[in-house]
């Protein structure tokens, strides 16, 4: 039993949490590479022209007509976020969800709306789908 609140407990198999994914990641033929998440993502290059530094400042990416500044993004799958993380037990599943996770890349920037000079600053970036599971849900 796992303690989960003041007075709710929930029963918590760990061995019966990761069958799922143990089946699931078993390989019918040595040359079959089987990839899978829970939370499925995609990574995509992309071009913004803006983004938000570590303390939530606006921010203009250096570009000109020869010069793009271009970043790798990781984001949930569509129809993924906010939904319940496969692969785990299905007592388990209505805790669980697939949240989008964050990281800072160094870019060439300034402030917006600001003649300033550009420097080098932390930019968000997505950098993938994770499961969360709070025993607190209802």
């Amino acid at each position: 039993m796992t303690d989960v609140g003041d007075d709710e407990k929930v029963d918590v198999d760990v061995r019966a949490v990761f069958s799922n994914y143990e089946v699931m990641s078993k390989r019918e033929e040595p040359s079959m590479n089987l990839h899978v998440e829970c939370c499925p993502s995609v990574t995509r290059r992309v071009q913004p022209s803006g983004g938000i530094s570590r303390d939530g400042t606006l921010l203009e990416l250096y570009r000109d007509r020869s010069t793009v500044q271009r970043l790798f993004q990781t984001t949930c799958r569509p129809g993924v976020l906010d939904r319940p993380c496969s692969l785990l037990e299905p007592s388990i599943q209505p805790f669980s969800r697939c949240v989008q996770k964050y990281s800072y890349v160094y870019a060439f920037v300034r402030d917006v709306n600001v003649t300033g000079h550009y420097r080098m600053d932390y930019v968000k970036v997505r950098s993938g789908c994770s499961c969360e599971v709070d025993f607190t849900l209802n």
